[in-house]
């Protein structure tokens, strides 16, 4: 039995129990409420004998469900597909065209609104030519008036217009995997590129409600499968360039082909 000594500095730790049937049963002493003792006995021999033949029937009796099978890559896949695309539909209908046809701005009354589009556009257009090619400069402008239809306040209450085309910039990059250390641009290049001190993901995340809604993205039901690229998902298939559109179809067919297999 371990004593107590309540002037000692080292505080109260029980003893280490001898094996785990010993410690089944642990006993504790008090004396004027303070811990002055702590035992362990065979509870075979104790007055607690009852409750632990209790205990022990209790556990022969739990059945343990089976644990569900796993999901078949396949599946997991084809799910984590329909949250990129937005539904199977979407999925089925990919192609691998590659953008084309920039959009207009659409005409609006205010001046003050003119004013923003067109310098939300305008720095869009000059980070592609700088940093990413023409079908992105399609994608962002795309991007601008989905999210001008859907809210066109996220566009007019933006402290700048670089807020604004950050925003969008990030979420067109992060839909087809084109930001960060290895990819076509970083951060820090976006930033530069749109003269934008702060990080584009703040107004980014602004942005991607507006396109998808208040959806939470960090518990998606499906999961990325890891062989596959980390694409924000936007089900905006409209969004996504050729060569993001083309692993998306190899990834499908090849789903595809496995569920097929499977199932014969």
């Amino acid at each position: 039995m371990y004593e107590y000594d309540p002037y000692s500095t080292r505080g109260y730790y029980p003893p280490e129990p001898d094996d785990a049937e010993h410690e089944r049963l642990r006993l504790l002493a008090f004396v004027d409420g303070r811990l002055v003792g702590s035992w362990t006995e065979r509870v075979e021999e104790s007055p607690f004998a009852d409750v632990a033949r209790r205990h022990d029937e209790e556990k022969r009796r739990m059945v343990l469900p089976p644990p569900a099978p796993p999901t078949p890559t396949c599946e997991r896949v084809l799910a984590w597909l329909d949250d990129v695309c937005g539904d199977r539909a979407a999925v089925d209908g990919l192609t691998t065209e590659v953008l084309v046809d920039e959009p207009d701005l659409p005409e609006v009354e205010s001046p003050q609104a003119r004013a923003r589009l067109t310098a939300v556009a305008e720095l869009l257009d000059s980070l592609a030519a700088q940093r990413f090619d023409q079908e992105l400069a399609v994608a962002f402008r795309r991007c601008l008036l989905a999210v001008w239809a859907s809210d066109r306040d996220v566009v007019m209450h933006a402290a700048t217009a670089a807020h604004v085309a950050a925003g969008v910039a990030w979420v067109v990059a992060k839909a087809n995997d084109l930001i960060g250390a290895q990819r076509r641009v970083t951060v820090t290049q976006l930033k530069e590129a749109l003269a934008f001190h702060q990080s584009p993901g703040t107004y980014g995340k602004v942005v991607q409600r507006a396109l998808v809604g208040y959806r939470d993205f960090d518990a998606l039901r499906s999961g990325r499968v890891y062989e596959l690229p980390d694409l924000l998902p936007l089900g905006r298939p409209d969004l996504l360039v050729a060569s993001t559109r083309r692993t998306l179809c190899r990834a499908r067919d090849r789903a595809l082909e496995a569920q097929r297999a499977s199932a014969a």
